[in-house]
C-alpha cells in the first residue's frame, strides 16, 4: 500500500500543468540583511525616534516569520500550492499519529499532504528566519504607536496579523501533534490580543486551546490556570472546559485528596449550569469514587433543581445521566421520557434511553458471564437481557425517524436485532432490514 501511496506522490509533481505564474521564491538571506539594516536604524538616535522606523520594523518582522508559510493554508490542493512555492528539493512518506502523509521538504519548511485527498494538511518550519520576530513585531508596533498616537489604526492591523499568525503556528504544531509548542502559540496569540494599546478584543478561543492542549502536553497545572482564566471571562465551550479542568487536577492531583475536593466543588457547579453535560456527570461520578464518596447528592441536588423548575428538560437529562451511571436504569429511563414529554423531537433524548436500555442489556450479559452453566436462574436472567435488548428498539427507531441519514443509529439498531433476532420473528426481519440498509448506507459514503 505505501508503494502506491509514494507512486502517487511521484504522479504529483510529474502532472501538473506548466505553471501558471512564477513561484513565489524566498531569500531569507536578504530579509536577513533587512533585519540587520533595522537593527542598525533602531539604534541610530535619530532614526529611532521616527515612528516610521518602527512600523517598518514590525511589518519586517512579520514578513520574516509568514515569509515560508504566506501562501499555505489548511486543505489547500496541493497543485495549485506547487505553483505558488515551486516544486520541493525531495518528498517521502512520514508518519503522524496513526496516519501517513506525502511530505514534501523545501529545506527550511515541510509541507505535508493528505494522499488520499491531495490537499496539504499541515506543515512544519524547521529553519525559521528570524528566531524573535513575534517578540520584536510586538515591541516595534507599541513603539511605533508611542512616537505618533495616530498610528493606532495601522498598530491596530499588526497586532491583527500577528494574533492571527500565532493562531497559524499552533495549528500547524497541533497537526504535528507537538502539543506543548501549540500550547506556546496559543497562549501568546491570546497574550498579544489583551496588550490594550493593539485595540484586539481578547482572544478567548486562543486561550482554551491553550488550556486544552497543555492537558496533552502534560502541563496539569498550565492547563488549569488557563481555563480558570476563560471560565471567569464567561467562556465554558459548553461545558467541555470542566471536562478538561477536572482530567487536568486528576493528572496532576490524583493522591492530594484536598485539591480532588477542590475539583468535585467546581463539577457540582459545572453541572448547574450545563445539566446535561454527560461528561460533567461521568467526572463527578469518578470525583466521588477517588474521593471514595457516593454520588447520590448529586440526585438530591438535581431533584431540587427539577423541582423549582419543572419544564427544564436538560435538568432531567442530567439526572437521567446520573442515574444511569449508578445502574438504576429503569430510573434513568423514566427521566428520559420526561425530558422527552418537553422536548419530543429530541433526538438524543431517544438515543440516550435507547442506551440505557443496552447498558441494562450488558449488565445482564455480564451477569449471566459470572453464573455457572446449571445455574437455576440463568434463563430468567438471559430473558430480562434479551427484553433490555428488545427495549431499546423502539427509541433507537423513533431517533432513526428524527434523522434517518444517520448511519450509525442504523448501524445500532442492525446491533440490537442481531442480538435478539432469534426472539421472533418480526426481530428477525428488522435485523434483515438494518442490516441490509447499513450496506447501502455504507456504500454511499
Amino acid at each position: 500500500m505505501k508503494q502506491t501511496i509514494l507512486t502517487i506522490a511521484a504522479a504529483l509533481l510529474l502532472c501538473l500543468p506548466g505553471f501558471a505564474q512564477e513561484p513565489v521564491k524566498v531569500n531569507p538571506e536578504a530579509i536577513q540583511k533587512k533585519i540587520a539594516k533595522s537593527d542598525e536604524e533602531i539604534a541610530n538616535e535619530k532614526k529611532a525616534t521616527k515612528a516610521s522606523t518602527w512600523m517598518k520594523r514590525g511589518d519586517l518582522m512579520l514578513e520574516a516569520e509568514n515569509a515560508y508559510t504566506a501562501q499555505l493554508f489548511e486543505s489547500a490542493p496541493v497543485n495549485i500550492v506547487l505553483m505558488k512555492i515551486g516544486e520541493p528539493g525531495a518528498q517521502e512518506m512520514a508518519r503522524i499519529g496513526s496516519n501517513d502523509y506525502i511530505k514534501l521538504a523545501y529545506g527550511a519548511f515541510d509541507v505535508y499532504v493528505d494522499p488520499a485527498t491531495q490537499t496539504v494538511s499541515g506543515w512544519d518550519v524547521t529553519a525559521p528566519i528570524y528566531g524573535e520576530a513575534i517578540d520584536k513585531a510586538v515591541e516595534a508596533y507599541l513603539k511605533s504607536l508611542e512616537l505618533n498616537p495616530k498610528l493606532a489604526k495601522k498598530v491596530n492591523e499588526g497586532f491583527f496579523n500577528i494574533n492571527n499568525t500565532l493562531r497559524k503556528n499552533a495549528n500547524s504544531k497541533f497537526f504535528l501533534q507537538d502539543y506543548k509548542a501549540a500550547t506556546n502559540y496559543y497562549q501568546r496569540a491570546y497574550e498579544v490580543s489583551i496588550i490594550p494599546e493593539g485595540g484586539l478584543v481578547a482572544d478567548t478561543t486562543s486561550l482554551f486551546n491553550a488550556g486544552y492542549l497543555a492537558y496533552f502536553a502534560g502541563e496539569y497545572d498550565r492547563s488549569i490556570e488557563n481555563l480558570r482564566t476563560v471560565e471567569g471571562m464567561g467562556y465554558y465551550a459548553d461545558g467541555m472546559i470542566y471536562n478538561i479542568m477536572y482530567n487536568s487536577y486528576r493528572g496532576a492531583y490524583i493522591e492530594n485528596k484536598e485539591k480532588m475536593a477542590e475539583a468535585k466543588e467546581f463539577l457540582e457547579n459545572a453541572l448547574l449550569k450545563f445539566p446535561g453535560n454527560s461528561d460533567i456527570i461521568s467526572c463527578l461520578t469518578d470525583v466521588y469514587l477517588v474521593l471514595g464518596e457516593s454520588p447520590e447528592p448529586l440526585i438530591e441536588k438535581l431533584k431540587v433543581a427539577i423541582e423549582a423548575n419543572p419544564t427544564n428538560a436538560q435538568l432531567k437529562i442530567g439526572l437521567g445521566a446520573v442515574y444511569s451511571e449508578l445502574k438504576r436504569y429503569d430510573e434513568s429511563i423514566a427521566m428520559f421520557d420526561e425530558a422527552i414529554a418537553i422536548e419530543p423531537q429530541n433526538v438524543n433524548l431517544y438515543l440516550n434511553k435507547a442506551y440505557v436500555y443496552t447498558y441494562k442489556g450488558d449488565a445482564y450479559a455480564k451477569e449471566l458471564n459470572e453464573m455457572s452453566w446449571n445455574d437455576e436462574n440463568r434463563a430468567g436472567v438471559r430473558a430480562l437481557q434479551m427484553q433490555a435488548y428488545i427495549d431499546s428498539i423502539v427509541p433507537f427507531e423513533q431517533a432513526h425517524s428524527l434523522i434517518p441519514q444517520d448511519i450509525n443509529t442504523v448501524e445500532f439498531l442492525k446491533s440490537v436485532c442481531f442480538q435478539v433476532r432469534n426472539e421472533g420473528e418480526e426481530y428477525m426481519k428488522k435485523y434483515e432490514h438494518y442490516n441490509e440498509l447499513f450496506k447501502q448506507m455504507k456504500a454511499q459514503q
